[in-house]
């Protein structure tokens, strides 16, 4: 009889807790999307992000605009291999090379690190640089300094890793100069504009490959980072897919959230009355 009392206290607990939580998220869910229509309708910054992310969305197939994209799409394969090679580098392997190719794919042949970390960097490492990039979009003055480190670290990563056909290695050092060169000669508003477009694309392209993981996922022999965690964890490569989907996704929503909430605009602006 006591147990089965204990067992019946304890349920009805747990329904509680579920009930307190489900009240808690939805509560919680309401603020964050008020604060982000507070932050489109009061932040320049952030109506300019939100544009180029509709736009991305609503034109990403029609021709002209692909192509005008393309060379952002390279760009964001570059910072896809380079999560690869920097996750390799950090937690103590090596890197032969690091190449891109015209259909906007790529590979890094590393050895040793941490494998797991190293084989979902890619995805992982190209959503939190798209959070980044929109977290610093939000000040404009800092977009010149982002740039130069952002362009001097691909550069740095071309010249010691860059390796693959003639295509690759001039892509490369290509974006990585064309990064320094606006960073150097462009105006303080257009410097701004094109790292919102590089935060933009990265969150955006993360979420293209998504759809594009999923239909792979069934060829049995595609190389993808889902099927090369697969291999490591003995995880289905499925669930790697949707895994790297919803990190994507969920990355470019909390970045906007707490780089324009309004709470973080105030304190911002009380710093700067205290700088000042």
């Amino acid at each position: 009889m006591f147990k089965r009392k204990l067992a019946t206290y304890a349920a009805s607990h747990t329904t509680r807790l579920k009930g307190v939580a489900l009240a808690l998220a939805l509560k919680h869910g309401k603020v964050i999307l008020a604060d982000l229509v507070h932050a489109i309708r009061t932040k320049r910054s952030a109506q300019i992000m939100i544009a180029l992310l509709v736009f991305c969305v609503l034109f990403w197939k029609l021709p002209a605009v692909s192509f005008a994209l393309y060379p952002f799409k390279l760009f964001v394969t570059m910072v896809h291999e380079s999560a690869h090679a920097l996750a390799a580098l950090v937690t103590g392997g090596s890197v032969s090379s690091i190449s891109i190719a015209p259909d906007e794919s790529g590979l890094t042949y590393s050895s040793g690190g941490f494998r797991p970390l190293v084989a979902s960097a890619g995805y992982t490492g190209t959503s939190l640089f798209g959070g980044l990039m929109i977290w610093l979009g939000r000040k404009p003055e800092a977009a010149r300094a982002v740039l130069f480190m952002l362009g001097g670290t691909l550069l740095a990563l071309t010249i010691l890793f860059g390796r693959g056909e003639a295509f690759s290695v001039i892509s490369m050092a290509l974006i990585s100069l064309g990064i320094l060169l606006v960073a150097k000669k462009a105006s303080i508003q257009l410097t701004h504009l094109f790292l919102m477009m590089l935060a933009v694309i990265c969150t955006i392209e993360a979420v293209i490959d998504f759809q594009i993981l999923l239909r792979v996922a069934v060829i049995p022999d595609a190389a993808t980072d889902a099927r090369t965690m697969a291999m490591i964890t003995h995880v289905p490569r499925t669930i790697w897919t949707l895994f790297f989907g919803f990190f994507s996704m969920t990355v470019l929503f909390l970045s906007f959230w707490i780089s324009y909430r309004p709470a973080a605009s105030s304190k911002e602006t009380k710093l700067k009355a205290q700088l000042k």
